[in-house]
């Protein structure tokens, strides 16, 4: 019987209750309104627990997907970190008269640093490293356009791309660097990069080399001491930020390996690698370690080099990408 119920019965019923009716009266209603109160927080708490339980399988469903999702979008990830690697140089260690080492660290996994070599014809290569702004999918996609747009058949480097390597006509640094910047202007790819482009006479050991912002690159003589060019004009594609129109020029800069000497390339990230602690591994730090392994083979130099990076920055992810690439001449 529910209690509303038992009150009333109590208050039809024929008994003289008139010395005890005030205070049965009010403690019945008193736990009325408690029976009351727990029947409206019970049935409350029924409705809460229902729509909690109702949101619950609607967030453990979502999370499912998004799951789902992140796993796809780390796999495609992966798999364009696969394709990036894959255009860094391949099969370049059996080059006449060269050896050639390199380094690349992303700071994500795909990265807006790229580099390559390309035979321009029997005695001249065309090396090259750039560092896209920013990180990620955005960089490494205009790093790749770069990538393709420096291929010899790309009509980019070569003038001409005869039958025979012997009779092709390619363009100079300076040359290259002026078409990159007037295609890849910052307006049309929301981006800019630096970069290094040498032309090396494998024969000679003669080579030019134009740099627009990008880090100078290293010679590092068979004495030990160091040779660092000029980082040449600004970036590419900034010529639509600078508040003065100014004819843009990209200088180039001549220069010759010995026997045994080594010419080294290499992005920001390796200078501005940071430990723990928040302190940079620094230019000065670099080129020491450079002197110090001047007698060593290039393959040496650029591995030791890249540990004692990683070394530094104890177990620390670095900030930006980083990228070695050496070639000694002998």
């Amino acid at each position: 019987m529910k209690i509303d119920d038992i009150i009333r019965n109590y208050l039809d019923s024929g008994e003289d209750k008139s010395a005890q009716l005030p205070a049965l009266t009010h403690q019945l209603l008193e736990f009325w309104a408690t029976a009351r109160d727990f029947e409206i927080n019970n049935k409350l708490m029924q409705e809460l627990v229902f729509k909690y339980a109702a949101v619950e399988k609607k967030l453990k469903a979502l999370n499912k997907e998004l799951i789902w999702r992140q796993d796809r979008i780390d796999e495609d990830l992966a798999a364009a970190a696969d394709i990036q690697r894959s255009l860094l140089p391949q099969k370049i260690d059996a080059i006449d008269h060269l050896a050639v080492a390199w380094k690349f660290k992303p700071c994500d996994k795909i990265g807006g640093d790229i580099f390559n070599m390309a035979q321009l014809d029997d005695n001249h290569w065309g090396i090259y490293m750039l560092d896209v702004s920013g990180h990620g999918v955005p960089a490494a996609m205009v790093a790749v356009s770069v990538f393709q747009n420096l291929h010899p058949q790309a009509g980019r480097i070569l003038i001409t791309s005869a039958d025979s390597r012997q009779t092709r006509a390619f363009r100079s640094p300076a040359k290259v660097l002026e078409k990159l910047d007037l295609e890849y202007t910052f307006d049309r790819f929301n981006n800019f990069f630096t970069i290094n482009y040498v032309i090396l006479n494998t024969t000679t050991g003669d080579f030019t080399c134009s740099s627009a912002g990008h880090p100078p690159p290293i010679v590092i003589r068979q004495d030990g001491t160091l040779d660092i060019m000029s980082s040449g004009s600004p970036p590419i594609g900034t010529r639509d930020l600078r508040l003065v129109d100014e004819q843009i020029t990209f200088p180039e800069e001549k220069g010759r390996l010995n026997p045994g000497d080594k010419l080294l390339l290499y992005t920001d990230g390796v200078f501005e690698h940071q430990n723990r602690q928040g302190e940079f591994y620094g230019n000065e730090q670099f080129h020491r370690q450079l002197v110090n392994l001047h007698d060593r083979p290039i393959t040496y130099i650029v591995d030791t080099q890249f540990q004692e990076l990683m070394e530094f920055g104890n177990g620390a992810a670095p900030k930006d990408d980083i990228s070695l690439l050496g070639v000694e001449y002998r």
